[in-house]
């Protein structure tokens, strides 16, 4: 049987099946980190601003945002407002199920929205992948 005649099974394990990511990253860079991992299987959580959500969204050609729609396949949005204590309490929280944090805020910003760094999260396999833009 050639590889065309295979059928896809949805059932099939992707290769990051059970890892969770928290993308916080805006724009290009971070979001297309973060649709690798998602096209590979990963739980990807696109954390947004609750008023502004994503500056990707604002891309649109004719009313329509195709960035965002490329970018964002396969992933979950929340919209958090890490700068108040509630919103930093369930991002704590959700830091403690997660393998993986994305983000590309300038320096120094995390640290003034969480109390601790980010290298200190709950979770003794967390990963940061920073991504300049």
């Amino acid at each position: 049987m050639s590889i065309a005649e295979k059928s896809f099974d949805p059932r099939a394990a992707c290769p990051l099946d059970g890892v969770r990511v928290v993308d916080m990253s805006r724009l290009v860079s971070g979001n297309m980190v973060s649709l690798q991992l998602a096209d590979f299987g990963a739980e990807v959580i696109n954390v947004e601003d609750p008023k502004k959500g994503d500056p990707l969204r604002a891309w649109q050609t004719n009313g329509l945002s195709v960035h965002w729609k490329i970018y964002s396949r396969n992933k979950k949005s929340l919209a958090l407002n890490v700068r108040a204590a509630r919103g930093r309490e369930l991002l704590l929280d959700l830091a403690s199920t997660t393998q993986v944090l994305i983000e590309n805020f300038a320096r120094g910003r995390p640290r003034r929205w969480v109390s601790a760094p980010w290298s200190t999260f709950p979770t003794p396999r967390w990963g940061n992948c920073r991504c300049a833009t």
